[in-house]
């Protein structure tokens, strides 16, 4: 699985860095960096979290091409 921000689509709310700082981090500018881009374990639980409380609907977590 990859985790990935869409900056066009990010309000810089700050949820994923607040709520998920093993997983994301703000920059400067306040929009956020992904710090594990491949989550695995309980990260993955965060990072499904993350896409659903993200309120520009800008985080996704697409499976790759080989996962079922």
């Amino acid at each position: 699985m990859k985790l990935s921000v869409n900056h066009d689509r990010c309000i810089k709310a700050a949820e994923c860095s607040s709520y998920h700082p093993d997983l994301f981090k703000a920059r400067e500018d306040g929009f956020p960096v992904v710090t594990v881009e491949e989550p695995t374990g309980d990260q993955v639980v965060d990072a499904e979290e993350a896409v659903r409380v993200c309120p520009g609907n800008a985080i996704s977590l697409a499976k790759d091409a080989g996962e079922a």
